[in-house]
């Protein structure tokens, strides 16, 4: 069914925070560093304070004054609201102005005079890493307690994950192969621009946003403000974990502060690549395999480029160490990884995380290993996949997995076995290439309840659904509002969704990590479960029917020999709407059918796998994907279209970074790519045909047994594409993107 937004989304009907107005609001204009690393030696914002319609100026001296926290961050509290001592990338921000206007806003910024003190900067790890390097932090502030800095350098996290002997693994090998591969920063590019209005009235704050984590933002600001807070999120156009977690809005709440008036600020399309971005990733992957191609160790070492700030990128990269050897069968591995503060903006989750780097980095070197034992790429794969009943490095049992049938899926999806078509000239080369993916999702340590959500019956009939879970153009109203419907036993017609206002819903961690069809989904479930219990409870008093011969219909509850009591009706002589709480517990431990308890690392694992056919001129160097087979374990789809779009969405965007997206910097530390005009995105022209295909078996505990899948498709992109190049080729690219400069070097190099 399409979704429920998708006529006013068509029309140009939908609100987004843009376009949202507040009586009395003002603008905001913010003020950026030039340079990537210096000290503030002083701030002169006179000129500016009197400009004309000018309200107040924002910089370090209005924050301490103000007697407020002066840095937030979610798993590590390192980012001050503006500069205090430091400014650590260019485009950090400085001071804030608020005008009247945007234009008045924006020409007193520039009257403002700062002094800095230009400090030499790292703009790699490398050079972040190196001995004596400067220190973009002195000190360190992680807050989640798996994060391990390494004191007196820039690595901000130092992890590592082992099961059994990787040196011996080694020794037992026939073939040890290793390889380093790497990705440049990227940014994630969503049409709505990074945007929030903030407000305190009546000592509390009142926060309208576009960020993916409304109730960890309201902890943020109450924790800063040491006052009451109410974030308010409307549909977002596309976040892909670029607004997973707050930025602008402490900052925008400190200009109403002082203001003592509402204060916008929305961003250029130019500041939001300043704002967050998708880390660089270098990676070193050795395995070790037999005479047969079964894989028998595999040592990955990678780093992740955090930024200025590692607000959350430290944890994006830890969280990655359980998936970096992939979704195969490994007696023995080994995953290390290093954090790394540099100067430039702060990295943020970009669909699956480093998860994407990792695939490509396994993948890849996978199809060398197959091309030199002489082993078909996909029954190499076939002979090394996980299959249920398997544990994986973390500990955790695997269940539904079915990769295989996944990589059968998306292989089909390209013909593969049967040669490609022969391109049109002798200058063109055409090959075919394969990928599998293993993700995890967002879960707690210990058990607990990660989220909640509400159902009411009131006095129209309706039934209200309240959730945390934010809409971001994933459909997640339709699907939750067909889980409240079948969970009901009602139409859609009787269903009304409401999202995101930490005032009207139950708490929810966050939209991140395709996780909210399973968690949301099984609270949702819950509610409609105890609802019914209500609801049929007070029909049998009315009715003086017993319960158990009561189900609830499509326009009121039933009897079986008498007439329906009609909804509205029912919340009139009852007194009043009724209602019901739901929520999903997830994490601690799994009992197997024998007894045997496993960690519930991940509430659910991911499986996906890719196939690309591409075509490589080798006159220009440039890579055309031809067209794209995709296959994903979804449990059960709940909404097939949409499950097949994101799979499409996913692959679409993710083209953009294999082929030709980079974020790009000069010696300097200046941003060269700061525009869509210098930074190309994919077009219909660069989109191959696409044959998405849904995976379903049914995951026990899953809502209807369905699982999370909003991030696949990119996370298997990037492998499937230079396995094609390769197989076309003959050359193994270690970086993406594939410019064709870097395409034709390579081929001239042969």
């Amino acid at each position: 069914m399409p979704t429920l937004e998708a006529a006013e989304k068509v029309t140009g009907a939908t609100r987004y925070v843009g376009d949202l107005l507040v009586p009395n609001m003002a603008h905001a204009k913010v003020l950026r560093s030039p340079l990537p690393h210096a000290r503030v030696l002083s701030i002169d914002a006179a000129e500016a304070r009197a400009a004309p319609g000018v309200v107040c100026v924002l910089t370090r001296d209005e924050v301490r004054a103000a007697g407020i926290e002066p840095v937030y961050g979610f798993v590590y509290r390192d980012a001050p609201l503006v500069a205090l001592d430091k400014v650590r990338y260019q485009g950090d921000i400085v001071a804030v102005v608020v005008a009247e206007d945007a234009a008045a806003a924006e020409a007193a910024a520039e009257l403002i005079e700062v002094d800095y003190e230009e400090l030499p900067a790292v703009m790699d790890v490398e050079a972040a890493l190196a001995d004596g390097a400067p220190l973009v932090h002195e000190s360190f502030s992680p807050i989640a307690p798996e994060l391990r800095p390494i004191e007196g350098t820039n690595v901000c996290h130092r992890a590592h994950i082992a099961r059994g002997d990787v040196e011996a693994g080694f020794r037992e090998a026939y073939r040890v192969y290793e390889d380093t591969f790497t990705a440049p920063p990227v940014q994630h590019c969503a049409l709505d621009l990074h945007a929030c209005i903030a407000s305190i009235e009546d000592g509390a704050i009142t926060v309208w946003t576009n960020c993916q984590s409304p109730f960890p933002l309201q902890r943020e600001l109450q924790r800063i403000f040491k006052m009451d807070a109410r974030v308010i999120v409307p549909y977002v156009g596309g976040g892909f974990g670029s607004k997973s977690r707050d930025r602008l809005e402490c900052v925008v709440t400190a200009a109403a502060q002082l203001a003592g008036r509402p204060v916008r600020l929305v961003l250029t399309q130019e500041e939001t690549f300043q704002t967050f971005i998708r880390p660089a990733y270098h990676g070193t992957i050795k395995t070790g395999v037999r005479a047969d191609g079964t894989i028998v160790a595999r040592h990955v070492r990678f780093t992740i480029d955090v930024g200025g700030y590692a607000i959350s990128g430290a944890r994006s990269a830890n969280n990655t160490l359980k998936v970096a050897t992939g979704p195969y069968r490994i007696p023995n591995v080994l995953v290390e990884c290093d954090a790394v503060y540099t100067n430039k903006p702060p990295s943020a989750p970009y669909r699956g995380l480093p998860t994407t780097q990792h695939t490509m980095a396994y993948e890849t070197q996978l199809d060398r290993i197959a091309r030199d034992l002489g082993i078909d790429p996909v029954e190499l794969r076939m002979r090394n996949l996980v299959v249920d009943g398997d544990v994986h490095i973390t500990g955790d049992l695997l269940r539904s997995t079915h990769a295989k049938e996944c990589l059968e899926a998306a292989a089909a999806g390209i013909d593969w076995g049967t040669p490609s078509t022969p391109p049109e000239t002798p200058s063109k080369l055409r090959g075919k290439g394969v990928s599998c993916t293993i993700k995890y999702t967002l879960t707690p340590p210990t058990r607990m309840s990660e989220n909640g959500a509400a159902i009411s019956l009131g006095e129209d009939g309706i039934f209200e659904v309240r959730i945390g879970t934010v809409n971001i153009g994933q459909g997640s109203d339709t699907t939750m509002a067909q889980f409240a419907a079948d969970g009901l036993g009602v139409g859609l017609e009787r269903i009304r969704v409401v999202h995101s206002d930490t005032a009207l819903v139950p708490v929810d961690s966050s939209t991140t990590a395709s996780r909210s069809t399973y968690h949301m989904g099984n609270a949702v479930l819950d509610a409609a479960s105890k609802l019914t219990a209500e609801t049929l409870a007070v029909a049998s008093h009315l009715l003086e029917r017993d319960a158990g011969d009561l189900a609830l219909g499509p326009d009121g509850v039933e009897a079986p020999d008498g007439p329906t009591l009609a909804y509205d009706e029912l919340v009139r002589r009852s007194g009043g709407p009724l209602s019901a709480l739901g929520e999903c517990v997830v994490g601690g431990t799994y009992t197997a059918p024998d007894g045997t308890e496993y960690p519930i690392a991940s509430t659910f694992w991911s499986f996906a796998s890719a196939a690309a056919e591409v075509e490589v001129d080798t006159d220009t160097g440039e890579v055309r994907v031809l067209r794209m087979g995709a296959a994903s374990n979804v449990g059960k789809a709940v909404n097939p279209d949409s499950v097949r779009t994101q799979l499409e969405g996913g692959l679409g965007m993710e083209l953009g970074p294999t082929l030709f997206e980079r974020l790009v910097w000069d010696e300097g530390g200046q941003l060269l790519t700061a525009a869509l005009m210098d930074y190309p995105l994919p077009t219909m022209e660069t989109s191959p045909t696409y044959r998405p295909e849904i995976v379903e078996h049914p995951f026990e505990g899953g809502p209807f047994g369905a699982k999370g899948m909003g991030e696949i498709g990119s996370v298997i992109t990037p492998a499937a594409v230079l396995n094609a190049v390769y197989d076309a080729t003959g050359v193994m690219f270690h970086e993406v993107p594939l410019l064709p400069h870097k395409v034709l070097e390579a081929l001239e190099a042969l």
